[in-house]
């Protein structure tokens, strides 16, 4: 019978893991009798009484609760990780615990999945009902990402989909440490089904998904799948330096066949500075790659799980 893994980070979640789970549980038991299911929960070291909650939860349901607690806060993405590395399904679904991504989408995913006739299944949002700023900052961090760096990247993007085992064996074999994990999926070149959704509001608590957190995470993306900013880099170089030679030469006649004074200690100063920040900003550029290049070779863990709640496959044909 195929199995259906539904992975969840959990970072300061305590309050809404009751409700998620009831959402999950109902929408869930819409699955066709001949699908069974875990639900991996992954508690990223969390503040609060999340891991607590989740226990709780394992015991009631060990039939369906599967628990994977990390040791520190590794990140969201390195929670999705984990909780593809611990899933046993045919496919995963991978949504939030906050019900912002709407559980009640799983059944239509699984059935456009069909069973691994089609490996990606996305739910793009093509409506946010989060705050004006929130959604220009989601819309131009997409569309930077469609026009630079992944070109089959949705219009909305997306966090909530579907990817079948085999998606799964390629993202957890490649081991990548500061992955943009939607790139990723869409790297793989299978033809995903798209399903537009409307993304909820935050109801309960706030979302920990920071501002310093969101600009790595776009810089990931960037770095990983684009050679765009090296490039930028050696056009600028080209073209600095073809303005520094012809000021340069103009220079050279002024003071050789004019006879011309060079003064100005304002313009000397302002191509000082100027060109001063330019290299800084320049070397951050390259630094960025020459770092993760070295975080790759040191070959530390993604992530370290520090205990896992067990439990065996639901099937909702026996519920």
């Amino acid at each position: 019978m195929p199995l259906v893994s539904v992975v969840i980070p959990v970072y300061f979640n305590e309050q809404n893991l009751p409700v998620t789970w009831q959402a999950l549980e109902a929408a869930l038991e819409g699955l066709p009798d001949n699908i069974q299911y875990e639900v991996v929960f992954v508690e990223d070291g969390s503040g609060d009484r999340s891991y607590e909650k989740l226990c709780e939860l394992q015991a009631a349901f060990p039939d369906r609760v599967r628990v994977v607690k990390l040791s520190r806060n590794f990140g969201q993405v390195a929670a999705i990780l984990a909780g593809l590395h611990s899933a046993r399904g045919n496919a995963c679904v991978v949504m939030s615990a906050d019900l912002q991504d709407p559980p009640e989408l799983i059944p239509q995913m699984v059935k456009d999945w069909d069973g691994g006739a089609r490996k990606i299944v996305l739910a793009t949002r093509e409506w946010r009902e989060d705050g004006t700023l929130a959604r220009w900052a989601s819309r131009t961090f997409y569309r930077m990402m469609r026009r630079w760096a992944v070109p089959n990247m949705p219009e909305g993007g997306f966090d909530f989909f579907l990817i079948d085992r085999q998606v799964v064996d390629l993202i957890i074999a490649a081991e990548e440490k500061n992955t943009f994990l939607q790139g990723h999926i869409l790297w793989t070149g299978f033809e995903p089904v798209v399903i537009p959704y409307t993304r909820r509001q935050r109801k309960i608590g706030r979302s920990r998904w920071s501002i310093s957190a969101k600009l790595k995470y776009f810089i990931d993306g960037f770095v990983t799948y684009t050679v765009m900013p090296i490039r930028l880099i050696s056009i600028l170089g080209i073209v600095v330096s073809m303005v520094s030679f012809a000021y340069a030469t103009l220079i050279f006649f002024l003071r050789i066949f004019w006879g011309l004074p060079v003064q100005g200690w304002a313009p000397i100063m302002i191509a000082i500075l100027t060109l001063s920040g330019l290299h800084l900003v320049l070397l951050g550029v390259v630094g960025e790659y020459l770092w993760r290049s070295y975080h790759e070779t040191r070959k530390l863990p993604v992530f370290v799980v520090e205990r896992l709640l067990e439990q065996k496959p639901h099937s909702t044909g026996s519920s």
